[in-house]
């Protein structure tokens, strides 16, 4: 399940007592049930404060066992039946988020998956919402992005046809297919849109776009998160010094939401759709750029900056190096500093394993950071201009009490309290570094610290020495 998944969940348990049950679709993986899946997902830390105040919550969630890659769902008639007569409200937050994804699997699930929610919600006789969470980054072909719909790269019929054909041939297209947009993510997730507005007509829908989503701001605590990409495998990499260099604009919007944030803000669209849909209505579907660029900005050089300074004040024990991140705007710049700082050391640690018969790990790792460093490019190195007028109508409709309970206004948010939140939550959840190793972590890092300032010296001393052999080599020749 995603980040988003984990939220929603929990903060339906915890503030949302008068629900009568939550249905989750999910899929057996790794051999597992899906019912063991959920239980165990509830038992993390992360539902820990949701136990605590709502202690009967647990027994408020059924799973349903499903598929979004499979027709109807993959659900049972008999849970169909049960589902059509019971449900209210429906959140489709299912997604791959996985960028660089074979399209065949990512028009499944992104494409296929919304229009069989889209049919499920027809079917229910008391549904009175359906909020469909899609990207700020679907329509990233504009450079002003408002809160409507744009025309699909293709359509949703064209793209299903499409991916029934040869991966290979697939392959061979998919530059002239995806076009102007970055990834087979973004690609899909447009014409999801394109589903909704076709096949959600007559329905009470509403669209969330969220951009980058990162940790929680707040809830249930402070910095959690459990995925790697974007921003938070750039800030793992740099905090433990792996990560040296980046191909970035550190002038451009680095548009970032927190989680907790972006959950309240689905949840308050739910209640908003549900309370201003009259049926029959022929008005277009309400859409939602939850965005952050809009209100409350931040560069990718502050948020380095900011990071970088929380960073150093608490440092974590699994760091292999001092802090050196040297970002870029200039490719050539770039791939210069890439094979300096992180191949060619790489490779001499490499040689050394193999030498003292250690295993070889570095040039692997590097391989991975670049990987998810490349999907980050093309959004480190450009910025887009939203529009939110509709977020923020929808804040100014809840009440004071509500507000408190669901807070999603980005305008009020710090990001100075974000990223100190961010580094925090990283180092515990994600890296697993407790706290309690810090006064170590402290240690480590000042020893990083000189060693980090010997390697400065001695580069520049064999610089130098190589500067002053070749233009003595140079007079000898000319004299």
């Amino acid at each position: 399940m995603t980040q988003e998944q984990h939220i929603l969940i929990e903060k339906l348990l915890r503030a949302c007592g008068d629900v009568n049950t939550i249905y989750v679709l999910a899929r057996g993986k790794k051999g597992k049930d899906p019912t063991v899946r959920l239980h165990e997902m509830m038992d993390e830390f992360l539902f820990h404060r949701a136990h605590e105040e709502n202690p009967k919550g647990i027994h408020k969630v059924v799973t349903i066992q499903g598929d979004m890659e499979l027709p109807g769902l993959g659900i049972s008639d008999e849970d169909r039946k049960m589902l059509a007569s019971k449900i209210t409200v429906i959140i489709n937050a299912a997604a791959t988020v996985k960028f660089d994804e074979k399209l065949s699997v990512s028009t499944a699930i992104n494409v296929k998956g919304t229009k069989e929610v889209l049919k499920l919600a027809k079917e229910c006789r008391n549904l009175k919402a359906v909020t469909h969470v899609s990207t700020a980054f679907s329509n990233t072909h504009v450079p002003f992005i408002e809160e409507k719909f744009y025309e699909p790269p293709v359509s949703v019929e064209a793209l299903e046809a499409i991916s029934e054909l040869d991966e290979k041939l697939i392959e061979s297209i998919l530059p002239t297919l995806l076009g102007k947009r970055p990834n087979t993510y973004c690609f899909t997730k447009a014409v999801a849109e394109e589903a909704v507005r076709k096949y959600g007509e007559g329905l009470p829908i509403s669209i969330v776009r969220p951009s980058i989503v990162v940790s929680t701001y707040e809830e249930p605590v402070r910095g959690w998160t459990d995925s790697v990409y974007g921003p938070t495998g750039l800030v793992v990499g740099i905090g433990t010094g792996v990560l040296r260099t980046m191909y970035m604009d550190q002038d451009k919007v680095a548009d970032m939401v927190p989680v907790d944030l972006c959950v309240n803000a689905i949840l308050a669209s739910a209640w908003f759709t549900a309370n201003n849909y009259k049926e029959n209505q022929t008005s277009d579907i309400p859409i939602y750029n939850f965005v952050s660029g809009a209100q409350n900005p931040v560069t990718w050089g502050d948020f380095i900056e900011r990071n970088r300074r929380y960073g150093i004040d608490k440092p974590t024990t699994k760091a292999v190096w001092y802090y050196g991140l040297n970002p870029t705007n200039n490719y050539y710049l770039f791939l210069f500093y890439n094979f300096f700082l992180h191949y060619l050391p790489a490779l001499f640690v490499d040689t050394y394993c193999a030498v003292t018969g250690k295993r070889r790990a570095m040039l692997k790792l590097y391989h991975k950071v670049m990987k998810l460093a490349n999907i980050l490019f093309y959004f480190s190195t450009q910025d887009w201009q939203f529009s939110d007028k509709n977020v923020q109508s929808m804040w100014g409709s809840l009440s004071p009490a509500d507000r408190v309970v669901f807070p999603f206004s980005i305008g009020e948010m710090s990001w100075e309290y974000m990223c100190e939140t961010f580094l925090v939550g990283l180092r515990v959840y994600l890296i697993k570094d407790d706290l309690s190793t810090l006064p170590e972590a402290r240690k480590k890092w000042t020893k990083l610290y000189y060693l980090h300032q010997l390697l400065k010296a001695v580069t520049i001393c064999v610089v130098l020495n190589l500067v002053y052999f070749v233009l003595k080599a140079v007079f000898s020749l000319t004299n």
